[in-house]
């Protein structure tokens, strides 16, 4: 009987031998891009940006710079909103800065945010074929994520690229974020 199943186990592991090749698994992860890869290929935002934004009722315009940073593995991304009239009052300036990177583990883009008003706030970046769709992830589990992205990043050229999101309550109104951005 051993006899008997020495062919038809040759024979399955021949099979699945070549299913799984060394040649097979070398492939797949020269294919696996590196984080050094992935920050080269969003270069076009190093150097500095004029935007423009509304938010509901709410309109003005920043300036935001990307800089290489922590070994050219992390993009830092640095706004500065000038002092704005809103609503009859004038609002302060306000600086903010984040860290762009791409986690090889996870094969996934993520973003660390802190503003000079005390707001910070993670977001997980996945690839769309002409940028980003943003969720924003809790570090507490107080927030459940939604399937649908929060926000959008669109490339449109090098030198263009638009963001529209998140929607949020604002003064017991429904609002969305849309910002255009040119480089200078």
């Amino acid at each position: 009987m051993k006899r008997h199943l020495a062919l038809p186990i040759t024979v399955a592991m021949i099979v699945l031998s070549g299913l799984v090749s060394p040649g097979a698994t070398t492939t797949a992860q020269e294919k696996k891009a590196t984080a050094q890869q992935k920050i080269a290929s969003v270069d076009y935002l190093v150097g500095t940006w004029s935007c423009a934004h509304t938010v509901g009722a709410f309109s003005g315009k920043y300036t935001t710079t990307y800089t290489k940073v922590l070994g050219n593995l992390w993009l830092k991304q640095t706004y500065d909103f000038p002092p704005a009239q809103f609503a009859g009052h004038t609002e302060p300036a306000v600086t903010a800065d984040a860290l762009i990177g791409y986690d090889e583990g996870r094969g996934q883009w993520v973003r660390f945010f802190a503003n000079s008003t005390g707001q910070y706030f993670s977001i997980r970046m996945k690839e769309m074929g002409n940028g980003w769709s943003y969720t924003y992830v809790s570090f507490f589990g107080t927030k459940a994520e939604k399937p649908e992205a929060d926000a959008t990043f669109t490339k449109k050229s090098d030198t263009e690229y638009l963001i529209d999101g998140p929607t949020y309550p604002e003064n017991g109104t429904q609002v969305t974020e849309h910002h255009t951005c040119h480089k200078l």
